[in-house]
C-alpha cells in the first residue's frame, strides 16, 4: 500500500495501450521487409527463379579443386568455355546422393531454350585415400580416378531444367594471378579461376544483371 497516496508503476489500460502500440510495430516491421523482399527481385523475375539464381551462385562458389586422376598435377574436373560451365560442388542427398558431383550448366537444346543442369556424383577409388593435399592448401586437390566423371559410366546423370526459356547463357572467368583480365574460355587446367562471370538472357531470367561469383577453392 502507498502511503503517500501515489501509485508505482503501470496500469492495466496503460500496459493494453503499449501492447496495442507494439504490435502495430511489429506489423508494419513485417510489412516493410516484405517490400524490400519484393524490389530485390528483378522485373519479370518471380520466386522460384530468384531462388535458383542464388543456388547457382552457391554452387559455383564452392567448387571444389577435384583432379582427374591421382598422378600428381593431373587437370581439374574443371572445363570453362563461354557457353558452358563444368565444375565439381557438393550436392544434398536430394540429387541422388550426398556429396561431390560434376555438375554442368549449358543452355537446353531445341527452339524453347532455357538453363539446363545436369550431375553426376564423383566418388573416389575403392580402398584408397585421398590424393594431394587436400581441397584447400595451395598445390591441393581431391584425386580421383576414372577421368571426368570418376563414379564411373554406370553412375547414374541427373539433369533439370533450372529455367525456363533462356536463349542466352554465357561465361567468362577471371585469371586473378595474371592482368589477362576476363577470358572467354580458361586455359589452366591445374586451378580454377578466381572470378566467374554468369551472363543469362531471355525467358525467365528476363533483366537479370550479369552475376559475378568469387570461388573459395582455386586449387594450384
Amino acid at each position: 500500500m502507498n502511503r503517500g497516496g501515489v501509485q508505482s508503476g503501470f496500469t492495466l489500460l496503460e500496459m493494453l495501450v503499449a501492447m496495442t502500440l507494439l504490435a502495430f510495430i511489429v506489423v508494419a516491421g513485417q510489412q516493410a521487409i516484405a517490400l524490400a523482399a519484393r524490389a530485390a527481385v528483378p522485373i519479370g523475375d518471380d520466386g522460384n527463379a530468384f531462388l535458383v539464381r542464388h543456388q547457382i551462385m552457391d554452387w559455383v562458389e564452392t567448387s571444389i579443386p577435384v583432379r582427374t586422376s591421382r598422378r600428381d598435377r593431373a587437370a581439374l574436373m574443371f572445363a570453362g568455355e563461354p557457353n558452358r560451365l563444368r565444375f565439381v560442388t557438393s550436392l544434398p542427398e536430394r540429387f541422388g546422393v550426398a556429396g561431390p558431383h560434376l555438375v554442368t550448366l549449358s543452355r537446353a537444346p531445341g527452339q524453347n531454350g532455357g538453363l539446363l543442369v545436369t550431375w553426376q556424383a564423383v566418388r573416389p577409388p575403392r580402398n584408397s585415400g585421398v590424393g594431394g593435399s587436400g581441397v584447400g592448401g595451395v598445390g591441393g586437390g581431391i584425386g580421383m580416378a576414372g577421368g571426368i566423371g570418376a563414379g564411373g559410366p554406370d553412375a547414374p546423370v541427373g539433369e533439370r531444367l533450372m529455367l525456363e526459356g533462356v536463349q542466352g547463357v554465357g561465361f567468362r572467368y577471371w585469371d586473378g594471378s595474371a592482368n589477362a583480365g576476363w577470358l572467354d574460355t580458361w586455359p589452366a587446367p591445374q586451378r580454377l579461376p578466381a572470378m566467374i562471370q554468369m551472363i543469362f538472357e531471355g525467358g525467365s531470367a528476363e533483366g537479370w544483371p550479369p552475376m559475378m561469383v568469387a570461388l573459395r577453392n582455386r586449387g594450384g
